[in-house]
């Protein structure tokens, strides 16, 4: 297993994903080796738990794949398969699998090998990409100025990614969007299998709610602070509702300065909290006090982790029509019109004031989480392993 996010180092709710699913298959008695480009800058192992090995970590993708290919040749596996888990560092994968005869697959839980800014989808302006019109999305995505400046750079990559990810043995979607963002980019259909995400069972048992920190309601939103996960829609759905609730929104990301700009403008300080970073442990805290969870994001997220954490602590949900989430929660959750501010404060309020409407979308969720056991994912994909071409 490769990929550049893993625990105890970690940015975001795909680490988790790719543990449960090593943890899954070591269970099941398959060896499996996790190689984490996320350690120190400094060159060689910088970490190893177990059968765990952490490298030192590149900013670019051309630098990921250069340390994933280098440590390839050097330590020349002993393996089957190698499975690329966030799709950054699948051409090296794809190179090394071809020379050495070994066969390659992918988790397809971002678009980075499809498209250059997810936050197009803002304004709905994404459309299916030629090259020059993701240079153009490129040098658009938001973000401080260095980092627009470095943007035809990482177009370069880019290109060099979107070519050589094309040749792998197979892929997993983790939804049925997300194929189809990969099918509109012209990969084989016969090689992408759908395969969701699964939950974790140690939060189905999590700590019982305690009192909500003296509001009436708690709105929780829990996940990375970027552009297209939605934020600034859901802080200007907040300010229309009534008094007597408070929005926590836990996590850390580059939009965080422009979002807390908009918290001051709208007049709701002491009303939108940002914790920060928090630790997984920590995290379950606040989905206990949580009386709605929401997921505004914007942009065709493949599976959210975080949907699958708040249907384990039985949380009533709010999430945008974009995307994977309202397919894949269905009667367990209101879903409203993507980027519009107004409809998602109407059905907030709607949450709020209907008790009833929250323990039935609560109730829809226990049945949807059931679809999602670990058993019956971990099937699917021994099932997927075993039916890779050579």
């Amino acid at each position: 297993m490769i990929t550049p996010d893993y625990p105890p180092r970690y940015t975001g709710g795909c680490a988790f994903s790719c543990q449960l699913l090593v943890e899954g298959l070591r269970s099941r008695g398959v060896h499996t080796d996790v190689w984490v480009f996320n350690g120190d800058p400094s060159p060689g192992v910088s970490g190893e738990m177990g059968d765990t090995l952490f490298f030192r970590t590149s900013p670019t993708l051309g630098g990921l794949n250069r340390l994933a290919y280098g440590e390839l040749r050097r330590r020349a596996p002993d393996c089957d398969i190698i499975h690329v888990y966030n799709t950054q560092q699948l051409p090296a994968a794809v190179k090394y699998g071809k020379k050495m005869n070994k066969r390659v697959t992918a988790t397809l839980n971002n678009l980075a090998p499809v498209c250059t800014n997810p936050s197009m989808y803002v304004e709905g302006e994404c459309a299916t990409c030629r090259p020059l019109d993701s240079l153009a999305c490129a040098v658009r995505r938001p973000g401080p100025l260095w980092r627009r400046m470095l943007m035809p750079y990482h177009w370069v990559q880019f290109i060099w990614l979107h070519r050589l990810s094309r040749s792998a043995n197979g892929y997993i979607a983790l939804s049925e969007s997300t194929r189809q963002c990969y099918l509109d980019a012209g990969y084989d259909p016969q090689l992408i299998k759908l395969i969701p995400n699964m939950f974790d069972p140690g939060l189905c048992t999590g700590p019982s709610r305690p009192t909500n920190a003296g509001h009436n309601k708690v709105i929780l939103y829990v996940g990375r602070l970027e552009a297209e996960k939605g934020l600034q829609v859901l802080i200007r759905a907040f300010a229309l509702l009534n008094e007597g609730s408070v929005l926590y929104i836990v996590g850390k990301g580059g939009y965080e300065q422009q979002l807390k700009k908009l918290v001051d403008e709208l007049g709701l300080e002491g009303k939108v909290i940002f914790t920060g970073f928090m630790e997984k442990e920590e995290i379950g805290r606040y989905y206990a006090m949580a009386d709605i969870f929401v997921h505004p994001a914007l942009w065709p997220e493949p599976f959210p982790r975080t949907i699958l954490e708040a249907l384990s602590h039985g949380l009533p949900m709010l999430v945008s029509d974009s995307g994977s989430s309202a397919t894949i929660l269905g009667e367990a959750a209101l879903s409203f019109g993507n980027g519009d501010h107004s409809d998602l404060a109407k059905k907030l309020q709607l949450l709020l004031d209907d008790d009833e409407l929250c323990q039935i979308t609560a109730k829809a969720g226990r049945e949807v989480l059931g679809r999602y056991h670990p058993d019956t994912v971990m099937s699917q994909i021994m099932e997927f392993y075993g039916s890779l071409p050579s």
